[in-house]
């Protein structure tokens, strides 16, 4: 279902403000950071009642009430195409986020390899060379 504001539970209901907000402290109904669900509102306070529709005749109420199912299933439609959309650029980003671990560790072992190559073909410095003696009597 959809959640909506404060406002628009008030409207949906024809409760006042002040009733939905003691009935939120009290527990009867609850209210998540983004709002109130309006399936919790149906569960709680029964069919939504308008106040321009609350004077006219049922078949009227009906028709408003199809208008916001209508309403909210398309809002439905609409949440699940843009949840469908983020899983596949999630499912995108862990394919990209592999293909480049998969790079690093290529180049790691390239490397690792030609840091082998070169201290395999370096000569290991003479004991005695006139550089090491000096180090030795300088450092």
């Amino acid at each position: 279902m959809a959640v909506v504001s404060i406002t628009e539970s008030v409207k949906l209901t024809g409760k006042s403000r002040q009733t939905i907000y003691r009935h939120i402290r009290t527990g009867k109904l609850s209210k998540t950071d983004n709002g109130i669900d309006t399936a919790e509102l149906i569960r709680v306070y029964g069919e939504f009642v308008t106040p321009d529709t609350a004077n006219t005749p049922k078949s009227s109420n009906v028709t408003h009430h199809t208008d916001i199912a209508a309403e909210l299933k398309k809002q439905d439609k609409v949440q699940e195409m843009e949840l469908q959309h983020l899983k596949e650029q999630v499912e995108l980003l862990k394919s990209q986020l592999t293909k480049t671990e998969t790079q690093l560790e290529r180049a790691q072992h390239k490397e690792d390899k030609l840091l082998q190559i070169i201290e395999n073909r370096l000569e290991a410095p003479e004991t005695n060379s006139v550089v090491n003696i000096l180090k030795k009597k300088f450092l």
